[in-house]
């Protein structure tokens, strides 16, 4: 699949992630006023100092005229891999800007997004919006779970319509470049859906945030903790069968191409996992979007296998079978567990750090902020913003990881469609080829937006691998599939 960018900061309140932010400080204590300065002059960084693509732009088609080679562009953000040009990502002269425009507008949205979302949460503090809407409901009834009742999805709905205007932002730059073919209603009418499940989960998982933080003051990070890991697997388990159904339509792909089927269950059984056939899925978007992707969701008896319409519509059957093979490879990897484990322990201590700093700021600076201490319900914002931050500090990390997992699940999907798929390697290039270009992959993305960005290889490092993987005719073994 192609990489994606810009995936959740706050998944309950629909924003985007990215960038990290730096405090002021004054003798060692942070100051609250020089906060706001500072996220302030961040905002105007971002608007007076674009992404650095144009530059690669120019070089690129400049490089290449001057030169007199032909107008073949093969373009990646690693000097190892342009000298195995010919193997990559090949776009012409008149395609290369498109998808390098299409881009930069990608990575304006995503930065200015979360400037954006960071700012609303500090504004939210600094003027006091949840406190105001605290003392609103606790004036509308007596009852405790009443006010809470009112204050939460109140809080979340604000949000949600102060982002609007970046939401609409994003969908105008995919209906821009054909990515997205719904009408305005359409859009709206699904994100409406989304907010109104954002009011419903957030309301819920803020009820038991606060119940947890007001019954155990002093640990109530281990018990959210020891709360959200079964939560997040039943999410997961869940997904494919409650979630998903909200808000698209498939049907078994056995009732328009059994013989894809066929060729899957082959891949399948090889790879040691059961699936059965009535379990994969076509994935109708193509009225919606002219994106085209395989991917899968679930585990256990939810395993699910979805293929959009707009990929079968566009490639043969076997230039299909090496991405839904990289999506099956997900499921063999031991390194995906691993980083599940990982991350389980690692957000224990993160909750600990977010729960140490969330105290202290509210120790230090409730009065005011009008927050009477971290179990009120007004100090909401100050804990998002805090881990929101956490979170974008730690994007980098967490993305170059999924880079990793990644390429071995491409070296995997490889492996497995080894013998099933003839010329596998070229295959899957080829494949994805196209669909870089009809997903106006960037050809070049600036080495600080891959290393910050991108939660896959680019497009390039990708097709190039696809290429160049091949321990069967090198004497070499496979990795995952002996």
């Amino acid at each position: 699949m192609p990489e994606r960018r810009g995936e959740p900061l706050f998944p309950l309140m629909g924003t985007t992630r990215r960038e990290v932010y730096d405090y002021g400080q004054t003798e060692g204590i942070i100051s609250s006023r020089r906060i706001s300065i500072w996220l302030a002059v961040l905002a105007v960084l971002f608007i007076a100092h674009p992404p650095p693509s144009g530059a690669l732009i120019e070089n690129s088609i400049s490089d290449s005229a001057t030169s007199g080679a032909p107008a073949q562009i093969s373009a990646d953000s690693k000097p190892a891999a342009r000298n195995q040009g010919e193997l990559g990502y090949k776009l012409s002269a008149e395609k290369y800007t498109r998808p390098v425009a299409y881009n930069q507008g990608q990575y304006w949205i995503y930065f200015v997004t979360t400037t954006f979302a960071l700012l609303i949460l500090w504004a939210m503090i600094w003027w006091k919006v949840a406190p105001r809407l605290r003392d609103w409901a606790e004036s509308k009834s007596r009852r405790t779970w009443v006010q809470f009742l009112l204050y939460a999805p109140t809080l979340l709905l604000t949000f949600g319509v102060l982002l609007l205007p970046t939401d609409v932002w994003a969908q105008w730059h995919e209906r821009k470049y054909g990515f997205s073919l719904q009408s305005w209603a359409s859009w709206f009418g699904d994100w409406m859906t989304a907010k109104i499940a954002t009011l419903l989960a957030g309301t819920l998982v803020i009820g038991l945030l606060y119940f947890v933080m007001r019954r155990r003051p002093r640990r109530w990070s281990l018990l959210l903790w020891m709360i959200a890991v079964p939560l997040m697997l039943l999410i997961t388990f869940i997904q494919p069968v409650v979630i998903d159904p909200l808000f698209s339509t498939f049907e078994p792909l056995d009732r328009s191409h059994p013989e894809l089927v066929d060729s899957i269950e082959t891949i399948v059984a090889r790879a040691g996992l059961v699936v059965p056939r009535e379990h994969i899925y076509l994935l109708k978007v193509g009225d919606k979007l002219a994106e085209e992707w395989a991917t899968s969701e679930g585990f256990g008896p939810t395993k699910r296998i979805f293929i959009s319409d707009t990929i079968i519509a566009s490639e043969p059957g076997p230039a299909i079978l090496p991405q839904l093979a990289h999506e099956i490879g997900h499921y063999v990897l031991l390194l995906d567990w691993i980083s599940f484990a990982i991350g389980v322990l690692l957000s224990l201590g993160l909750l600990y750090l977010v729960d140490r700093v969330f105290v202290r700021a509210v120790d230090r600076w409730g009065s005011e902020w009008s927050v009477h201490g971290p179990w009120d319900w007004a100090s909401l914002p100050v804990l998002a913003l805090i881990l929101g931050l956490v979170v974008v500090a730690l994007t980098p990390a967490i993305n170059g990881l999924s880079r990793y997992r990644e390429q071995e699940a491409d070296r995997c999907g490889l492996e497995l469609v080894h013998g099933i798929v003839p010329n596998a390697g070229e295959t899957a290039a080829q494949a994805f080829q196209k669909i870089a270009e009809s997903g106006l992959s960037d050809p070049a993305p600036p080495e600080f937006v891959r290393w910050w960005l991108f939660d896959h290889p680019p497009a390039n490092e990708r097709i190039i691998f696809y290429r160049t993987y091949d321990p069967w005719t090198h004497g070499g073994e496979p990795r995952y599939v002996k």
